[in-house]
């Protein structure tokens, strides 16, 4: 069949919206609540439209809680619309549901417990839409509105207050700081109030939550009990105590600070939390030193140095731990990594994403260089020549992961053999890494 420009359907044409939402007593905030939607085609023609899912520019979702009311925003960041510029045509045959699976999440950020109301809206077509269809297929370009439907959802700091109704106790127990570069162990004491025996999945019928600060549940955090696979069947009063293990290398890339955790029991039918403990992810003096020490020592996981990569991670939260680690107290290797690491830490906010690095540099009337940039001259306040403290921040620039660039700048009255004799004294640093761009005066 032919691909061509199809041409829009006047308003005799109807296609019903439906959104649902898994039936439970309730969700929690933090679950990947799927919100599921449905087109019917209630027309004769058959009809196109683009399906986004998005950036919430075709789409629209509404909760409502009491005088509170929330509504999804269109997406207005470059990289979230270049992204939208890639949605699908998607097509309505007559009477035929056309079903698109998303999630609570992806459409509205809610913050408090309670019974909403949910409601959406669809848009087939935006002005700048053009799909290409077959010659005989129609577009799409009214709006359909589904008619509200209900759902409860809990804070989790309200459902681990929530009083169980499944039988099942759990008490979570352990250290309240997760080791560095070990797992630490947490013990979960299940006990059975039921009055009958139950039968449980371990460890599939549970899950972790990591909860920030402000109680909400923390994205990428581990959320999978990893351990040999039991069926367990627990009598009436039983009690049975089962270790969990937190690898702290699947916490690495998490910004350091307090956490709260607690463990998920959840089947087809029942539901119920732990209490939540304190679990502190943080690199304090005494840690950082003993990961300056096996870091400096040549300490390998395979081939990586990992006490290395985590300090080089969160650089820009240790900085001033960092300063307090005890000089006298290491080797002269371990010295010379702490110097670095003071410094890629003072560096950090210069540019915090890894990736290229422009460093301008002034090359003044007098011939002296200069750091254009003032905040570099902040960092640096030890008084040695500026080639000396570029070689160190060339030195350190594995640690940030920077590709560096130094672009210099000469003033007006530079006379071209001052801009030579700058360079002159640069060129130790010239390496298939490190590149230079002299801008004209």
């Amino acid at each position: 069949m032919a691909l061509g420009l199809a041409t829009p359907i006047g308003q005799a044409a109807q296609v019903e919206l439906r959104i649902t939402i898994p039936e439970a007593p309730f969700h929690v905030i933090g679950d990947p609540v799927p919100l599921r939607w449905e087109f019917v085609n209630r027309g004769d023609q058959r009809l196109a439209f683009m399906w986004e899912g998005c950036c919430q520019l075709n789409g629209r979702v509404t909760a409502s809680l009491g005088q509170v009311t929330l509504r999804s925003e269109p997406a207005t960041s470059t990289a979230q619309l270049t992204a939208h510029r890639f949605a699908r045509a998607a097509r309505l045959l007559p009477d035929k549901p056309t079903v698109f699976e998303t999630y609570l999440g992806d459409w509205l950020n809610i913050d408090r417990s309670g019974e909403y109301k949910l409601t959406a809206r669809y848009t087939g077509l935006l002005d700048n839409q053009q799909p290409q269809v077959p010659r005989n297929w129609q577009l799409w370009k009214d709006s359909a509105t589904a008619e509200p439907i209900r759902t409860t959802l809990l804070t989790p700091s309200d459902y681990i207050a929530r009083h169980s109704k499944a039988g099942l106790v759990l008490h979570l127990d352990g250290p309240d700081r997760l080791l560095p570069l070990q797992k630490t162990a947490l013990e979960l004491k299940l006990s059975n109030t039921s009055g009958t025996a139950q039968t449980i999945h371990w460890p599939s019928d549970f899950a972790l939550w990591f909860l920030d600060t402000t109680g909400r549940r923390t994205p990428l955090t581990p959320t999978r009990i990893r351990t040999a696979p039991e069926k367990l069947v627990l009598s009436k009063n039983q009690r049975l105590t089962k270790r969990i293990e937190i690898d702290s290398s699947k916490l690495e890339g998490r910004a350091l600070g307090r956490y709260r955790l607690f463990v998920d029991f959840k089947t087809a039918k029942n539901r119920t939390p732990s209490n939540a403990v304190p679990l502190d992810w943080r690199l304090d003096t005494a840690e950082l030193q003993q990961l300056i020490r096996m870091a400096s020592g040549g300490a390998r996981d395979g081939r990586r140095n990992r006490p290395l990569k985590l300090m080089r991670l969160h650089l820009g939260e240790i900085d001033q731990v960092l300063d307090q680690v005890p000089e006298s107290e290491l080797s002269e290797n371990g010295r010379k990594l702490l110097g670095e690491l003071q410094l890629a830490a003072g560096l950090k906010p210069i540019a915090p994403k890894p990736g290229q690095v422009t460093v301008k540099l002034r090359i003044t009337s007098d011939g002296s260089i200069q750091f254009a940039d003032t905040a570099l001259d902040q960092v640096f306040r030890d008084n040695k020549p500026i080639t000396e403290q570029l070689a160190a921040m060339v030195n350190v620039r594995r640690h940030l992961g920077w590709i560096i660039t130094l672009e210099l700048r000469p003033d007006k009255a530079t006379t071209p053999e001052q801009l030579a004799a700058a360079y002159e004294s640069l060129k130790p640093l010239i390496s298939a890494e490190i590149k230079f761009i002299v801008l004209p005066n």
